[in-house]
Formats: C-alpha cells, structure tokens, sequence
C-alpha cells in the first residue's frame, strides 16, 4: 500500500518533466528547445524579481499602515453614544435605523443614524469612535488592517513581478506554435505529394 504512493509520485514528476521539456528526448526539435530556454529565463527572470519587490512592497505598506494607525488613533476617541430612537424603511427588504445621540466634552449634542441589529431599543447604549470635532467616524485602523495591507500589496507586487516574463514566454511560445504549425504543413504537404517510381 506504501509502494503505490512513492510510484504515482515519481510517475507525476516524469510527466511534469516530459511536459517541460526536461526529460533529453531526442526527438524534440529546435523550436521546442527554444520555447524551453525562453521558459526557464522567463522563470528564473520572475524567482529574482518577486522576493525584492513582494519585500519592499509589503515593507512600504507596512510603514504606511503603522503611521495611519498612529494618525487615526491619535485623532479618534471612543465614546458612548445612546439610542434615541429607531426608524424602519420598509420596501422589498425591511431595515431598521438607529438615531445616536451623544455629548463631547465641550457640550456640543451630536446625533448620528446607523443601521440598527433587531435587539437595539431606545434606551440601550452603544460604543462609536468619534473625530475630534465630536463627528462619528470609521473605527481607526489597527495592526490586523496593517498586517493585511501589507500582504496584500506583497501578493499584488508578486503578481506584477510575475507578468513581464509571462508575456515574453506567452509570445514566444505563440511564435513557437506557429513554428511548429508549419512544419506540420510541410510535413503533411511532403507525404501528400505523389510518389513516381
């Protein structure tokens, strides 16, 4: 049972090398050494350029990340607001509004309509982050939207990186196949002709 395992391995990595051209048969032509050459620059092309493009990308972004989250938090309070009504837009789909209503520490009243859970009831008291003028707004960032800023942007340097080199080797490889098309022609053309003798 163990054996079978390790043989479909090695047979799976035979046909990933005869697919790539890696297996030394004689048989394979110029146009297909040459289609192999430009993908194996083209790979090597892309293994040199990802890891200092993902690492400075993700790097900057990082950096970015850690100084809004040093700005946001800086100028974003938490506060508790209280629920001074709720108000129902019915339609297709029923929803449900909160009016907030909250006080700053200048004594400024503020008021703001979030969308509303089905247990909000006038009355009850809910957590929001404010601005410094006393205004609702979006929660700061933190370190989890830093972090998956950074991976983002990492992936996306990845995937840039990787489309120069794609392009050459899906060209060639469209030259090749042309290549390879004619000389199919000419064989075809070759065994059609009419033998004399």
């Amino acid at each position: 049972m163990t054996s079978v395992r390790p043989r479909r391995v090695a047979a799976a990595l035979r046909r990933l090398r005869r697919r790539f051209g890696f297996d030394g048969n004689p048989l394979r032509r110029e146009v297909d050494r040459r289609q192999r050459a430009v993908g194996i620059g083209a790979a090597a092309a892309f293994a040199i350029a990802a890891p200092p493009a993902c690492a400075s990308a993700a790097s900057l972004a990082y950096g970015a990340g850690v100084h809004a989250e040093r700005a946001e938090s800086a100028a974003h309070h938490r506060i508790t607001a209280r629920v001074t009504g709720i108000e129902e837009q019915s339609g297709e789909q029923r929803y449900s509004y909160a009016r907030l209503a909250w006080t700053t520490r200048d004594g400024r009243a503020h008021t703001a309509v979030i969308p509303a859970g089905r247990k909000t009831r006038p009355g009850t008291v809910r957590r929001i982050w404010v601005d410094d003028r006393g205004e609702k707004t979006p929660r700061p960032q933190d370190r989890a939207d830093t972090v998956a800023g950074a991976v983002f942007a990492g992936a996306a340097a990845v995937g840039a990186a990787a489309l120069p080199p794609l392009a050459v080797y899906l060209v060639v490889r469209r030259r090749c196949d042309r290549g390879r098309e004619e000389m199919w022609d000419t064989a075809w053309a070759r065994l059609d002709r009419p033998h004399i003798g």
